[in-house]
């Protein structure tokens, strides 16, 4: 059986409100040598599940925990709203942040017709933008391609009609 270097930590949600937590990855500084690599990307955090009374205890797995600590969004989703709070794992401590991060996010309500988002890659196949259904609160996962005109992988995410979702990215300035 292999060993398993990582941490986790639990939080206590109301029955009606589903967090996801993701990690803000800083690209390596070879890859950003190419001016269209985005300086962050995000990774979903795998969580599990159990009902405590009227209540939801999820617990969420960083496998590879940081010396100087791991960034972190926290998405709540309730009904009608969104609620963004980063903070920071270090060592088996969660810190909520003062100061901001740099988030940009966007509540998409399609109409009739489905919407198609696009976005690049980084070599590692990471991505700097997620976009997840509000209802479900699973992300909608891309189809990958590569531009001919560019030589570079990307994603299309499409978007159902008459359905809610939330995208977000991390950037270096807003």
């Amino acid at each position: 059986m292999k060993n398993v270097q990582g941490r986790h930590f639990s939080i206590t949600d109301p029955k009606d409100v589903s967090t996801v937590i993701y990690e803000v990855v800083e690209t390596d500084k070879k890859e950003l040598e190419d001016k269209n690599t985005p300086k962050f990307t995000v990774e979903r955090l795998i969580r599990s599940s159990e009902i405590r009374g009227e209540n939801f205890k999820r617990t969420y797995y960083v496998d590879n925990p940081k010396i100087d600590g791991n960034s972190l969004v926290f998405l709540s989703f309730g009904k009608e709203r969104v609620v963004v709070n980063t903070g920071m794992l270090i060592n088996d401590e969660i810190k909520i942040t003062k100061k901001p991060m740099p988030i940009k996010f966007d509540a998409i309500k399609t109409e009739e017709s489905p919407i198609y988002r696009e976005f690049s890659y980084t070599p590692n196949l990471k991505r700097p933008i997620t976009i997840i259904d509000t209802e479900t609160v699973e992300e909608v996962k891309p189809i990958l391609y590569l531009d001919q005109q560019t030589n570079e992988v990307k994603g299309k995410c499409k978007m159902k009609p008459y359905k809610s979702y939330f995208a977000f990215e991390i950037r270096e300035n807003i």
